[in-house]
């Protein structure tokens, strides 16, 4: 059936939890000067800066990275990071994720695709890494939202 979607509309629904986990990314996180209509390329240098090796996929419409890890990360992913809009999607009951995967030769918008593609090695994200990128992208964002107010008190 994936195979079906794949070739119809460019993504299928896979569950997540079987042979890994996504964690779900806003791209604010990963930096300030991300928009929604930054190109491919500015997102993978992005990744290989922060050093996320694995298998990473991209929506521009929403706009998320969707970064596969271990399945059963969603068991242990701290809820810290949910208020940001961070979440990892797998199969830990009661909730199965279903997510919609781009087709591996999808590279480039319009659509969802992939940034960094699977290898063929099975080697997906370290979660606990990943987990720090995020805390200290979250951490910047919060600082640089409190500069401006901070220093308007200091000018009143």
């Amino acid at each position: 059936m994936a195979g079906t979607e794949w070739s119809q509309q460019g993504i299928a629904l896979l569950t997540a939890g079987i042979v890994w986990d996504v964690v779900r990314v806003p791209y604010a996180p990963l930096g300030a000067d991300l928009e929604r209509d930054v190109e491919p390329e500015q997102l993978r240098r992005r990744l290989q800066e922060l050093h996320v090796p694995g298998p990473v996929f991209c929506d521009p419409h929403r706009p998320y990275l969707y970064v596969l890890v271990p399945p059963g990360t969603d068991r242990e992913w701290p809820r810290a990071l949910a208020a940001a809009g961070v979440e990892c999607l797998g199969s830990t009951r009661p909730y199965i994720h279903h997510v919609g995967v781009p087709r591996l030769d999808l590279v480039s918008p319009p659509g969802p695709y992939w940034l960094t593609l699977p290898d063929g090695t099975g080697r997906l994200t370290d979660p606990q890494h990943l987990f720090q990128v995020i805390r200290a992208g979250v951490a910047e964002a919060a600082k640089q939202q409190d500069a401006p107010e901070r220093a308007s008190q200091v000018i009143v």
